[in-house]
């Protein structure tokens, strides 16, 4: 790596280290702008959008740097590599909210008041789900893909767990059922539109 690079590198790390200081630090998320990242870091608002042109990019690249971090705490892989992984770790999912609740929390705020989602993580899933129901028409697709999608989210598990006095194994439970339900219905669906398309 040349020193140019190593620069680079460097710049970039310390604007999504600055960046996840102001959303799980304890400043307001709310308060979140690329203004106060590039303050932060130390690099003009120029120097930020070069490395990150949009909000999105940043948040994506924030996600992506506490993947890391998390998987090394937990030694768990966040990033299923098959559809089938996915939906099994319904366990850990609940798991991991438990214990992130409150990393969960300062990214639903971020998420509500500035309305900047993590697309990365869904553009994964949403390539796993495909592979597995290739032939459901588009539309009916991303339904039930935002479906399972909202149902099996660590946030959904926190907030369904604490509104309805569900301990872990109840949460892990009644999203295995209702996720089973879902995919068995969306298999149905995916294998009558194949017969369909011979």
């Amino acid at each position: 790596m040349t020193l140019r690079e190593r620069q680079i590198e460097l710049t970039r790390s310390a604007i999504v280290e600055a960046a996840s200081e102001l959303i799980f630090g304890e400043d307001d998320v709310r308060d979140f702008t690329m203004a106060d990242v590039a303050d932060r870091a130390g690099v003009s608002p120029r120097t930020l959008y070069r490395h990150f042109p949009s909000r999105q990019d940043l948040i994506n690249a924030v996600g992506r740097r506490w993947d890391v971090r998390l998987e090394e705490d937990s030694d768990t892989s966040l990033t299923p590599a098959s559809f089938d992984e996915w939906i099994g770790a319904i366990p850990r999912v609940v798991a991991f909210a438990r214990t992130h609740d409150e990393l969960l929390r300062r990214g639903f705020i971020l998420s509500f008041s500035t309305g900047v989602w993590r697309t990365d993580r869904d553009e994964h899933y949403w390539k796993l789900f495909r592979e597995r129901f290739p032939h459901l028409p588009e539309v009916e697709a991303r339904e039930d893909f935002a479906a399972l999608r909202q149902l099996y989210s660590a946030t959904s598990s926190l907030q369904l767990g604490e509104r309805f006095h569900l301990d872990g194994s109840q949460v892990v439970d009644a999203l295995q059922r209702s996720v089973n339900a879902l995919v068995a219905d969306i298999a149905r669906r995916d294998r009558r539109a194949a017969k369909k398309d011979q």
